[in-house]
């Protein structure tokens, strides 16, 4: 089974992808297990392609 997976940041920011999941891995499987498992994948992937960086600022003191 293929899923086809966008992320969006913001309303311009966006990356493309496609999880490929075998189908005897699914075998068997209800739809909300299958949905279930979809969605484990998808956060997989998407936990995958995001990095947050950021650092602490020091506020110069005004007088």
């Amino acid at each position: 089974m293929k899923v086809n997976v966008t992320l969006k940041v913001g309303e311009e920011a966006q990356i493309n992808g496609v999880i490929e999941i075998d189908e005897y891995k699914l075998e068997g499987l209800t739809e909300e297990e299958i949905e279930a498992a979809i969605q484990v994948n998808v956060s997989s992937w998407a936990n995958s392609q995001i990095r947050i960086e950021w650092e602490v600022s020091e506020e110069e003191e005004q007088e």
